[in-house]
Formats: structure tokens, sequence, C-alpha cells
């Protein structure tokens, strides 16, 4: 009967219901309002819901077209995302690094890095970012300056705009690399757990206090930023179960420390995260919720947006047309490479094969081209699995899976199964969670005035 009025998807979350459609619309509707929808009474037409394409017989056909025509990848023309992992060693030996069950230490060669820029510059698209990640990627610092600027003198010749970052400990970071980075405008993204006896804990030195190094070196940076000279700095914050009683304190030292823009990832049983004490993740939830808002408290005190990346993401593809055309379509937009040069779907796939498991393995840059990658059996059914409304029946009565990222990778990793049983699984779980927090509070008028502040001044 529903079907009748309305194009819609619906969750029962406290409070109303969470709505959404196969276009991407979006609404949380309180009270009464929620009680007429689920009645299939739908009463005097709330104009959000014809705004949003949320009455089957009111459809906005053009925009739709349009929205589907992102969505899907209309205008597609090849990977632009390339994280490099430079090296699998580390100077660090963190407690849940999730490289750590690698059995053999190796770097990229510089003969491999002409084989990677050859396999990124044969796509024929008008821009591409490099990220570089580890191990410790400063730990091969020359093959990282040699494939910058390879690929400036390449992106010359081919019209293509690049973009370069790096994830980085900063424990090697010094003077004579920070100018590199700093010439040649690469972003830089440290590895930050925020509250400094949680974070020399984890991230364990054997020459003293990384927390340290780690703060006065983004000081550094950000002064550098505060020039023009690049971009400022970013940090990702892994939440271990020490961390959980300091969601308050941990966005307060991202500030202390001039980061606004604050990533919170829950623990991953990978690598030596296997072998941490887990947590519920309710416990990681109701860190979030805390976390998230305090930083809706900082931004309306000092007016300059302090946002969570994950929250931000959701907010912005639900809110504007700038809207995310990737659904999980990793694959398609990004691509990661191994010492090697093999070539993965994934960070996380490339990591499974560090532990010794290649499944997701897609080809080595010295033999195969993007074609051949995108043809082979094993991309065809990654990209299959992004469509989990035609085969997964969780995902087809989902409000959420028009921008979920659930990927075949963590599936398989934690589950075992390549499609994964999501009524059990703890990442669906957290983005049920994620799409649930955000949708409800843009209904109020409290985080409305966040929300604007966020999306006038964030960024991916």
């Amino acid at each position: 009967m529903l079907n009748k009025y309305f194009s819609l998807y619906f969750e029962n979350v406290p409070g109303g219901l969470n709505l959404a459609n196969s276009s991407g619309g979006t609404l949380f509707v309180r009270g009464a309002d929620s009680g007429r929808l689920a009645a299939a009474r739908p009463g005097r037409a709330d104009p959000r819901l014809l705004e949003n394409d949320f009455f089957s017989n009111r459809l906005d056909f053009s925009r739709l077209r349009e929205r589907f025509r992102e969505h899907y990848f209309a205008s597609y023309s090849g990977p632009h995302i390339h994280v490099i992992t430079l090296t699998n060693r580390c100077d660090l030996n963190c407690s849940y690094c999730s490289a750590s069950s690698n059995t053999s230490c190796a770097d990229m060669s510089r003969t491999t890095a002409d084989h990677l820029l050859d396999f990124i510059f044969s796509i024929k698209n008008d821009r591409a970012v490099l990220e570089f990640q580890g191990g410790e990627p400063l730990l091969n610092f020359g093959v990282l300056k040699y494939i910058v600027e390879k690929a400036r003198r390449l992106s010359r010749r081919a019209g293509k705009k690049l973009h370069f970052s790096v994830v980085t400990n900063l424990q090697g970071m010094d003077a004579a690399k920070l100018e590199f980075l700093v010439r040649h405008r690469v972003a830089v993204c440290a590895s930050f757990d925020g509250v400094r006896g949680v974070h020399d804990k984890n991230r364990v030195s054997g020459s003293g206090s990384n927390y340290d190094r780690v703060t006065r070196w983004l000081k550094v940076i950000r002064g550098r930023a505060a020039k023009g000279e690049l971009e400022a700095p970013n940090a990702i914050c892994t939440v271990t179960r020490d961390l959980l009683p300091f969601p308050v304190e941990t966005v307060d030292a991202f500030v202390r420390n001039g980061l606004r823009r604050v990533q919170l990832g829950p623990l991953d049983p990978l690598g030596r995260g296997a072998g941490l004490e887990p947590y519920p993740q309710e416990e990681y939830f109701r860190f979030y919720r805390k976390a998230l808002e305090h930083m809706g408290k900082l931004t309306l005190k000092t007016g300059r947006a302090v946002y969570e990346k994950g929250a931000f993401n959701i907010l912005k593809s639900t809110e504007t047309a700038e809207r995310s055309p990737r659904r999980n379509l990793e694959l398609l937009m990004r691509l990661a490479y191994d010492h090697n040069g093999d070539i993965y779907p994934s960070d996380e796939a490339r990591m499974l094969a560090g532990s010794g498991d290649d499944l997701f393995r897609l080809g080595n840059v010295r033999r195969e081209r993007l074609p051949d990658v995108l043809e082979s059996q094993l991309a065809r059914a990654l990209i299959s699995s992004c469509f989990g409304e035609f085969s997964q029946p969780y995902c087809a009565r989902c409000p959420y899976n028009y921008y979920c990222r659930l990927s075949p990778v963590y599936n398989y990793m934690f589950q075992g199964s390549f499609w994964g049983n999501l009524p059990s699984s703890p990442r669906c779980a957290f983005y049920k969670f994620m799409f649930g927090l955000i949708l409800r509070l843009k209904s109020e008028r409290r985080w409305r005035g966040i929300f604007d502040i966020w999306l006038r001044e964030g960024v991916y």
C-alpha cells in the first residue's frame, strides 16, 4: 500500500523515520508526519517530499536523469586515485598496525616506479591523485622524490593535473624532506591518536615520544601552509579501547594542533590489531556521538568548521549537488599498488595480500594495462558486488543502499565470504549508524546551522 503513494525506503529510528529513495533523496521525518507515512496516509504534501522525489506520481525525471548519470559513471574515464605503497618497512612498532603481518621487508625500486607511472599515464583521464603510503613512506624517500619529479615531467606533456599526498607517522621527517614536499606541494596526512598517553602507548618509538615529533612537525607544516606554500595538514586517528574514555579530549587535541578536520577510524582486526582486546561496537558509537557533539559545540562557539571526515562525506553526498558517484565502485575510482607493482582494488586488499592471501590481486604494472585489469573475471565480480540491491535482500530494503560503500574485500577478510552476511556485519552496522545519525541531525535546527558551516568550509 505504501508504494501506491511513495517512492521510498525507510528505517524506523528513535523519534521518527529515516527516508531515502533510489535516486539518493534523503529525509528524516518526526512524530505525526512519520505516523502518517507509516500508515500510508500522505495527508498534506510536505514540500520536502516533493523536492526530493518521494512521491511516485510527482517525479522530476530531468533531475533523476542527471543524478543517475553522475551516480553510475556516465562520464567515467578511468581511476584517478592511485594509492602507492613505497615500502612495507616502518620505524614504529604500533600495537594495531594493519600491515604488521608482512613476513618480509621490501622497498619499491625505480624500475617498478617507471612501470607504475607508465600504467598511470596510460589511463586517459585529465587528473591523477598519487597517495604515498607504507609501511612508512618516508623510509623510501628517494623513490618518492623520483616518482613526483618524473610524474611532473610526464604531466606537462600529457596535460594531466596532478595532486600528491603522503600518509606518514612523521618519525623520519626532517627539514630537507619537508622542503621537497613543500616545493612540490605534496599534502601531508599524519597518524595521530590525539591523547598523548594513548598515542605513545599505541605508536611505540625506539627514540623518544612519537607524540612530540608529530605535534612539532604538524606545527611546522601548518606554518608553511599558512603562507600558502602547501595544503594544511590532516591526521587520522585509530580509536582503540584505550581512547574510548576520551572523546572530548581527542577532539580538543586535534583542534589544539590546528587540525579542524578530525578522522576517527574504528579499530579493524588486521595485522597486530587482531591481537588487541576488542570492544563492543556500541562503545565506539557512544564515543563517536560524544566526539561529534563536541565538534558541533566548537563549530558554533568559534564560527569555524570542526568536523569529522566520515560524517562530512555523508553530509556532502546527501545534501548537495556534488553527490558521490562512487557507491562502492572503488575499482573504477582508485587502485592500490604494492611495492612490487602488484595491482589491487583497494588498500585493504593490498594489506590482505601482505598477510599471504592475494585473492584480490588484479595484475602487475609490469604486464597489465587498465583494460586488462577491468576485463578480468575478478574485476567484473568486484564491480557487480557493488550493486547490493540486485543481489542482497538485506541491501534491497535498506534506505542507505544508494550511498553505501560496503566492500567485498572487507566481507571476505572478516566473514570469509565475498558477499558477506550483512545482518551480522560490523561494517554494515557501522554505516547504518553513520547514515542514521547524520540524517537525524540534519532535521534539527541547531545542527542545520552547524552543518551549514561544515558545508561552507569543509573539504573531503
